[in-house]
């Protein structure tokens, strides 16, 4: 079995990680196979934050083989820089076991501005390097784009933004840099997105998508990052008619995410969609004068570790959520406007 959080010097990382995999292949022979996909990196501004990332990205390993780079930096704490590695294992079903490497680093005052360049020397060659920022993104850009520079992948939650300058810059990093970005919470909407998009599938009901007239939201409340999962839907549709809504959220404290949408008609007639936690479903039905509409789309997990890998496993960036994030930042600024009023 591999020794977990072996701690090592921060400039002898890739020695000690070989080092490993010879001792476990002298002891158990064929019996652990190394594999990786892809380089994940998160980013982490507390022990909290990075024993959950470390948890969670061991999870995801299982079904995304990976090299992970957990990074803890902190500008205000000693100056100091530490590093550990570890593996994670997952049994086969003869037996044979499949492990990833996991590597940790913890850095604190002035040693913060050396964390890009040993993350940068840290990375598997000729393979994709996502890198995951827990908790809000920073004023500090230059260091968000230093740890940017060799990633193909940004995956942030937003239901974890302050302000609406994170989805702004989210916004920046898809238009302005070859890295793509992905959003947990885009992924937790996308039943409410497939259950809208089977409103319209009749095409009695496609010919009405021009004369929408109002959209209402029930979402959890209190902070622009409880609502952004209403904030991608709403600018998700508002994405794929090309046109702008008026739009309601209306907060309620039970459930977190949203919980219900009506679409109004300009003839004063709607569509119902509705979450059904306690069966897993997201339900929609429509009644007007030429079609009646039930719909049930099935929920799917929302887990974080289920949600990491479902973006790990898209092989390209998600041409709709970049689509619907350049209308985000706008939206989230009048909604972050009007909880400021």
């Amino acid at each position: 079995m591999i020794d977990a959080d072996v701690r090592v010097h921060a400039g002898s990382i890739e020695k000690q990680l070989a080092e490993l995999w010879r001792n476990e292949k002298q002891a158990h022979d064929d019996a652990v196979t190394r594999a990786a996909l892809w380089n994940v990196v998160a980013h982490t501004w507390n022990s909290k934050q990075h024993a959950h990332a470390t948890e969670v990205l061991a999870s995801a390993s299982a079904s995304v083989p990976q090299r992970t780079i957990v990074v803890r930096a902190d500008p205000n704490a000693p100056h100091d820089m530490q590093a550990w590695i570890s593996a994670n294992c997952h049994l086969l079903g003869d037996s044979r076991q499949v492990c990833s490497e996991e590597v940790s680093i913890v850095a604190g005052g002035e040693r913060v501005d050396h964390v890009a360049p040993l993350v940068n020397a840290l990375l598997l060659p000729d393979m994709p390097v996502a890198v995951w920022w827990l908790g809000d993104l920073p004023n500090d850009h230059a260091y968000v784009e230093s740890l940017l520079e060799p990633a193909d992948r940004l995956i942030v939650d937003s239901s974890q933004f302050d302000s609406a300058a994170d989805f702004a810059l989210v916004a920046r990093i898809a238009e302005q840099t070859t890295t793509a970005p992905a959003d947990v919470n885009w992924a937790r909407v996308e039943e409410w997105r497939a259950a809208s998009a089977a409103v319209f599938d009749p095409p009695a009901m496609r010919a009405r998508l021009q004369s929408i007239a109002h959209v209402r939201v029930t979402t959890a409340g209190g902070t622009l990052g409880a609502t952004s999962e209403a904030v991608l839907y709403v600018s998700w549709l508002m994405a794929q008619l090309g046109y702008e809504i008026p739009f309601e959220l209306a907060t309620q404290s039970e459930e977190e995410g949203i919980s219900a949408v009506d679409i109004r008609f300009r003839d004063n007639t709607t569509a119902l969609i509705r979450g059904d936690r306690g069966r897993g479903v997201v339900k929609c039905s429509a009644a007007h004068a030429e079609t009646e509409l039930d719909c049930i789309t099935r929920k799917r997990g929302r887990g974080l570790s289920d949600l990491i890998v479902r973006l790990l496993k898209q092989p390209e960036s998600d041409r709709v959520y970049l689509e619907a994030l350049r209308i985000a930042r706008d939206v989230a600024a009048r909604v972050a406007a009007s909880h400021a009023a």
